[in-house]
């Protein structure tokens, strides 16, 4: 994630966790004091993906942009990736090994690199977006006054709140881990006076039907290869035997006014209070099955969740949401002093620190550590994928380095401080992936190399990819220098040995 630091702000925050662990005490947190400043707050609405606030219950994110007019909640699924299951291994490898090392020893490193060529594989698969969620309000001349739009630590939800003719709106959203559902909740302080329509924006193939009159469901198909350089031909394929498809289904819950559903969404009209519930689903059926072919039914597992959410009452959900996420985060806590810019927009006070070279604002440290810790739990659960190079949150098809397991640092970086900060229970996806590698790694050994064990290289996927990636050495710009790298699954090891050094877990 490092190497995505100047994309996304949160990666900076993660790495911070194991800096500054020393100053840390764990036990119970009083949000009354102290805490009551761990959120991140702004006076207006995101005005691009980088500036919005993120959800994640290690499996469904979202990316909060706090409109006005329009709200938008750029969605994710952890499972929903290009590509599927395949070999990759070069079976040419092996044969041209002992003439690389011949070379290398001769000093003759240009032509060991031309060579390293032949031993590369394929690149990996593509992280993809989910799309978008639109909420369109009526739009009036009227003037917005007290904006305020935050994610609250303490508790992981995302409000928005602001006044508009003479009527006050919130909103709050948060990502549940134990109903696996993204639940909105839009408020008006005056009876009926909330109205709004929804639409989904999916850069996929894609359709949308009601199911009732208050639920619509999308679904849709993934491509089956993404490419990784500009100068390929096709740069998006769809095969529809072996592409990924997904699901995304929203229910609304109404207090007051009425709610249809169509082809285009849901339109609610002059209700008081809203909730929302988004549901998300694919075929991905493990590392190792075809999402095509032997893929489960991604709507059947949307449905299955959004059914058992619209059961609970919006307090249920949202206590069940805080006992949860806070069992995790109030582990620890962290005290370096304030000043008086503790009380500023985060925004603000980011700029200040930077241009004041650092001395000041102490607690902007504390809020830096402890949102590295929101992430890593938000990105990263039991029984779900480990958090990839963007955590769980992308709005692209093609994201910078397709979003995947950079495994040559930034996926080990990413869990430098799950131990550290009392969040062990985080790594859980992490080591169960470093099983699935280690099974694919150990067929790359044998075809590559001829050796025994397992080996990965610089990149993998959700299908635990092990081979050196490089299209096969077709790729100009691939440098054997970082392709041919074969330690990461001895880095990734390391991490099971942290985790026992802190748990004495055999």
């Amino acid at each position: 994630m490092l190497r995505n630091s100047r994309f996304l702000l949160w990666p900076v925050g993660i790495l911070l966790c194991g800096m500054i662990f020393s100053s840390c005490k764990t036990g119970p947190v009083d949000t009354t004091g102290e805490n009551s400043l761990l959120k991140l707050w702004y006076r207006q609405p995101a005005a691009k993906w980088t500036e919005a606030l993120p959800l994640g219950n290690g499996r469904a994110g979202a990316m909060v942009f706090g409109g006005v007019d329009t709200a938008q909640f750029q969605l994710n699924d952890a499972t929903l990736w290009s590509g599927g299951p395949r070999d990759g291994n070069n079976p040419g490898a092996k044969t041209v090994l002992p003439v690389i090392r011949k070379a290398l020893f001769e000093g003759q490193y240009e032509k060991a690199t031309t060579l390293a060529r032949k031993m590369m594989g394929p690149y990996v698969a593509t992280y993809l977006t989910l799309g978008s969620i639109f909420l369109d309000f009526p739009k009036t001349d009227d003037t917005v006054t007290n904006y305020r739009r935050a994610l609250d630590l303490n508790n992981a939800i995302v409000s928005v709140s602001y006044q508009r003719d003479g009527i006050t709106y919130s909103r709050a959203a948060f990502s549940s881990y134990p109903d696996q559902v993204l639940v909105i909740r839009l408020k008006a302080n005056k009876s009926g006076t909330l109205s709004f329509t929804t639409r989904f924006d999916n850069p996929m193939p894609h359709s949308v039907r009601p199911q009732g009159n208050d639920e619509v469901l999308m679904t849709g198909m993934a491509p089956s290869y993404v490419a990784h350089r500009a100068y390929e031909k096709k740069q998006l394929i769809y095969d529809s035997a072996k592409s990924m498809r997904f699901a995304v289904t929203v229910k609304a819950k109404i207090s007051g006014g009425s709610v249809l559903a169509d082809t285009a969404g849901l339109s609610i009209k002059n209700a008081t209070e809203v909730t929302l519930l988004i549901s998300t689903g694919t075929s991905f059926n493990g590392f190792d099955k075809a999402p095509g072919p032997q893929g489960k039914d991604p709507v059947k597992e949307a449905r299955d969740y959004l059914v058992a959410a619209a059961t609970k009452p919006y307090d249920t959900l949202l206590g069940r949401h805080e006992q949860d996420y806070r069992h995790l985060f109030d582990r620890v806590s962290l005290n370096l002093g304030t000043d008086s810019s503790a009380l500023l927009p985060t925004g603000k006070r980011l700029k200040a620190y930077t241009e004041a070279g650092g001395y000041r604002d102490p607690q902007l440290t504390t809020l830096l550590f402890q949102y590295g810790r929101y992430l890593l739990i938000a990105s990263s659960r039991p029984g779900g994928q480990p958090a990839n190079l963007q955590g769980i949150w992308n709005n692209s098809l093609q994201p910078p380095w397709s979003s995947n397991y950079t495994t040559n640092i930034n996926t080990e970086m990413n869990y430098w401080p799950a131990e550290k900060d009392n969040l062990s229970e985080c790594a859980g996806p992490l080591f169960h992936f470093i099983g699935e590698l280690a099974q694919k790694g150990a067929v790359t050994a044998k075809v590559n190399y001829g050796a025994q064990g397992w080996v990965l290289h610089h990149n993998s996927d959700i299908w635990a990819q092990s081979a050196p990636p490089g299209n096969y050495g077709k790729d100009p710009k691939a440098t054997p220098r970082w392709a041919m790298w074969p330690m990461s699954g001895a880095w990734l090891s390391r991490q099971l040995w942290e985790h026992y050094l802190f748990t004495g877990d055999k």
